[in-house]
């Protein structure tokens, strides 16, 4: 879960500068490209933003999705997608008002013993130390009064064990969120995984209560048979 908590931090980071950067500058021309290129450079996979809708009238930012590629070797077309995120933000106090998720999922896959995540934390470790030096000023510190995502779902695909889990939690909200973009995404990020790691130890064990239920069932059918006599026609001379 280490690398599905950094490679969300990532994608969040960049949706919460984006609306910093909004509700700054005022400005949304510059807004898809600069989400891409800054996301894609960290994670060394292609990552698209669908398209950036602002009203700056009324202070709202609107990104249709956020997908980030899989790496070169593995099935699916893409690792994580967000398919809309939604932002408000309030000019005069200078505060991202709400930010919203719609219905993340996060696809981590498996195949020769190496997963899609671990691929692209190789690129994002390898890159942290540049990107700290390159970083001239500090970061702002913004305020968040309302964040919520909602329907998550997490699948785990095996190639090499055949197995597949889904995963979903339905919604995750957080109120009055202060710090640097950085440590906002480390924030969420870290309660997105935690209700990830619950819902998926929870499916964990009702699986493992399926093999015990499945074991028990077995005994009481060797059990009857037992006491029922065998189905080779012993008992069919009385």
């Amino acid at each position: 879960m280490r690398k599905v908590f950094l490679t969300l931090g990532v994608i969040i980071l960049v949706a919460v500068a984006a609306a910093w950067y909004f509700i700054t500058f005022r400005v949304d021309g510059m807004i898809e490209s600069r989400m891409e290129r800054a996301a894609t450079e960290a994670l060394g996979s292609k990552v698209e933003v669908g398209g950036v809708h602002t009203n700056l009238r009324d202070g709202t930012l609107t990104v249709d999705s956020i997908t980030v590629a899989n790496p070169p070797g593995f099935e699916n077309p893409y690792a994580v997608k967000l398919n809309a995120v939604e932002a408000s933000v309030d000019y005069e106090s200078r505060e991202i008002k709400r930010v919203v998720i719609e219905n993340p999922e996060f696809i981590i896959e498996e195949a020769g013993g190496l997963t899609n995540f671990g691929q692209m934390m190789k690129a994002l470790e390898s890159d942290s130390e540049p990107a700290a030096s390159e970083s001239s000023g500090r970061e702002p510190v913004i305020t968040i009064r309302h964040f919520r995502i909602n329907k998550t779902r997490a699948a785990f695909e095996s190639r090499s064990l055949d197995k597949y889990t889904d995963v979903k939690v339905d919604a995750i909200e957080m109120n009055n969120l202060e710090g640097t973009p950085s440590e906002l995404a480390d924030l969420i990020a870290r309660k997105v995984v935690g209700e990830l790691s619950s819902e998926a130890g929870m499916a964990l064990l009702k699986a493992q209560a399926g093999k015990q239920i499945d074991k028990m069932g077995e005994k009481v059918s060797g059990a009857l048979k037992g006491l029922l006599g065998n189905d080779d026609g012993e008992d069919g001379d009385n």
